[in-house]
C-alpha cells in the first residue's frame, strides 16, 4: 500500500517538472530506486511530500 502510495506522489511531483510519466516512463529500477531513497530519507518530523519532492528535484537536475 505504501508504495502505491509514494508511486503517485513521485507521477505527481514529475509533472511539476514537465515530465509525464505516460509518454516518457521511468524503468522498474529507477522507480525502485526512487522509491526506496524516498522511504530512507524519511523521518518522523518531515512529510512524505517533502521527501519526495526532494527526491525527485535531485533525479531531475541529476544530483544524484
Amino acid at each position: 500500500m505504501e508504495e502505491i502510495f509514494i508511486d503517485k506522489m513521485i507521477k505527481k511531483s514529475f509533472l511539476q517538472y514537465g515530465r509525464d510519466l505516460v509518454e516518457t516512463p521511468l524503468t522498474k529500477e529507477e522507480y525502485t530506486a526512487l522509491r526506496q531513497r524516498v522511504i530512507n530519507d524519511r523521518t518522523e518530523q518531515t512529510e512524505w511530500y517533502e521527501v519526495v519532492e526532494d527526491v525527485v528535484y535531485s533525479y531531475v537536475t541529476n544530483q544524484e
